[in-house]
């Protein structure tokens, strides 16, 4: 466990000099105007944080690419695993080995431009103006210390948490409406930003409350954030808000 605990360390350590770095070159964030989303954007709406290698960011497309650009951001040591070019979306992804003793660990950062895409059809969500102009810059922390970062809007993230429902945002998602609740003017949103709008009641109805019913949720829950908070009475109360969002949304 304590070898375990070090390893993680070191990652967020690395992951620390990597967003102070792409800061620095991007001008604070505004050259391009990025956005983190995934786990570390968490940190900026609850109050625990859990493990996660991977920092993801968003970007809107507009003339040529950014993510060539995005390359040179990034300290030295990085590598070009995987980039794509399509006519309304791009994605850029880096990884980078770091050693810790006789261990190697590979951190990974991810860019995506136009869109968010998921790999099953209908998953995508649009990077709009609005969600760009609606960013929140937010300290949160990292490996013993505090960065200043760019996250969407609190009704941004739900959407995209929801669309991807993987179980590890399963448990997001409860944890974020437990300090936050349901964003509000949802369907709104989801037809702005969701090309596929019925994608959003499908993972609600199919993956997201499935999954939190389950009798070993609460377990898995408090496991992922390393707490004994979570009780029965919040993902009673999380369950039942869901309930309540999927007879307001209808048919979307």
């Amino acid at each position: 466990m304590r070898r375990a605990i070090e390893l993680m360390k070191r990652c967020e350590e690395e992951i620390l000099n990597t967003l102070t770095t792409i800061s620095k070159r991007t001008n604070e964030f505004m050259n391009p105007e990025l956005m983190v989303i995934g786990g570390y954007a968490l940190r900026a709406y609850i109050s625990l944080s859990r493990y996660t290698r991977d920092c993801d960011f968003a970007l809107m497309k507009k003339n040529g690419w950014n993510i060539d650009k995005l390359k040179d951001t990034l300290p030295e040591g990085y590598l070009i695993d995987e980039i794509q070019k399509h006519e309304n979306y791009g994605f850029l992804k880096c990884t980078k080995l770091i050693k810790h003793g006789k261990t190697k660990i590979k951190v990974s950062i991810d860019f995506m431009e136009g869109e968010i895409r998921g790999r099953e059809p209908g998953k995508i969500i649009v990077i709009d103006d609005n969600m760009i102009k609606n960013r929140i810059f937010k300290s949160i922390p990292i490996a013993n210390s505090s960065i200043k970062l760019p996250f969407p809007s609190y009704i941004d993230y739900f959407i995209m948490k929801i669309v991807s429902a993987r179980a590890i945002d399963v448990r997001d998602i409860a944890s974020l409406i437990l300090e936050n609740g349901v964003p509000e003017n949802l369907s709104k949103r989801i037809m702005e930003i969701l090309p596929h709008s019925s994608i959003f009641l499908i993972k609600l109805r199919n993956k997201v409350l499935p999954e939190i019913r389950k009798s070993t949720f609460i377990n898995s829950w408090r496991g992922v954030f390393g707490t004994s908070r979570y009780s029965e009475e919040d993902k009673n109360r999380v369950i039942a808000k869901l309930e309540e969002l999927l007879e307001d949304l209808g048919n979307l």
